[in-house]
């Protein structure tokens, strides 16, 4: 048999490509358009929330390709190549023929990869394009409405670093992450619009946190590269490696750990929406961490059983991060719940919203 490469897709002779989608979703456009290439939309999902969320992408996905397949089971066949990430679970579900390209600023790096964000960071902003050239426009409908809204109705860069620690609204924080982490919008592409709104609105250092924002989704990518398994590890990147068992727990138990309010209304934002922002999964984790004393590692578990916007290396880069077994060179963060919630809620309208006794 012989086997070549046409379009970026592996290719064998007189047998049907089939391409087992799980959340690389913007590579489709990019490369499945042969005609004998067969279509399986297989993402991961343990909630409501995560299914929901990907039943939405699969229905725009049949606008563009009607032939496309959900399958929830996907039996793995000699010839299959898969749009997914590469981290361990994935690898262990599609074995090698994962596809190399990946949602990234960058397809690889020119430099020593530093074990810190602020020395990678400087780095990477050396060698960020002014414009991507080639990203892949948005064909998910909803996407493009987001974009749209976030860029050009409400102008929003000119206030993000303003209003990214929000608790609650909708415009705090650019809520793209969850397009990202199933491959629905192309990073350059988003990145993009960031620069494109720079040249009509004037770059400030509020549309530029975005990047910023970006970059550490990108450092988190590059170092899980570098240390693998490391980041399953209980004692991370520091220590004896223990991948002892993770301690697993029902929403109902951790309601009965603390009568905490912000934890409970914490998880009951979680359990609802499938979302919290950035400065709530700080706040939470550093309660699981310090004041319930709970393995990080069923925090991280937790997250990935209920975010829709789940990305392997974020939510366990960061989960290390605040339990000090990460890249902090500072150590263990411990974020005091009160003053959190004065500081970034001093209305209290994220526990009158979500309180749930």
């Amino acid at each position: 048999m012989n086997v070549n490469r046409q379009n970026g897709l592996l290719r064998y002779d007189n047998e049907m490509q089939r391409i087992l989608v799980q959340n690389n979703l913007y590579l489709l456009k990019k490369h499945a358009h042969l005609e004998s290439t067969e279509i399986l939309y297989a993402p991961i999902y343990y909630t409501q929330n995560q299914l929901d969320f990907f039943q939405k992408r699969f229905s725009e996905l049949k606008k563009l390709f009607p032939t496309a397949q959900w399958s929830e089971h996907v039996e793995e066949q000699d010839f299959d190549v898969a749009l997914s990430w590469d981290a361990i679970y994935e690898i262990n579900a599609f074995g090698a023929r994962i596809y190399p390209e990946q949602n990234r600023l960058f397809s690889s790096l020119p430099f020593d990869l530093p074990e810190t964000f602020t020395p990678f960071r400087k780095l990477a902003e050396e060698i960020l394009p002014d414009f991507y050239s080639g990203a892949v426009l948005p064909w998910d409908s909803e996407v493009a409405d987001e974009l749209n809204y976030y860029f050009r109705e409400k102008k929003l860069p000119a206030s993000y670093l303003d209003t990214r620690n929000e608790l609650t609204g909708r415009d705090g924080s650019t809520k793209f992450s969850p397009y990202l982490s199933c491959g629905v919008l192309d990073v350059r592409h988003l990145y993009n619009e960031v620069r494109t709104f720079e040249e009509n609105h004037g770059a400030t250092k509020s549309s530029g946190w975005i990047v910023f924002e970006l970059l550490w989704r990108e450092y988190f990518y590059w170092h899980y590269q570098n240390h693998k398994r490391l980041y399953f590890s209980k004692k991370g990147l520091h220590g004896k490696t223990d991948f002892s068992p993770v301690p697993d727990y029902s929403i109902n138990e951790l309601r009965e750990l603390t009568n905490e309010p912000f934890f409970h209304a914490a998880l009951s934002e979680l359990t609802t929406t499938g979302f919290l922002s950035n400065r709530a999964r700080q706040i939470f984790a550093s309660f699981w961490i310090n004041d319930l004393n709970l393995d990080w590692r069923s925090g991280a578990r937790l997250f990935e059983e209920q975010l829709i916007d789940y990305d392997v290396y974020s939510n366990f880069g960061n989960w290390m991060y605040l339990a000090g077994v990460g890249v902090d060179p500072r150590g263990q963060r411990y974020f005091n719940v009160k003053k959190q919630l004065e500081t970034y809620d001093p209305q209290g309208s994220y526990l009158r919203t979500w309180q749930t006794n």
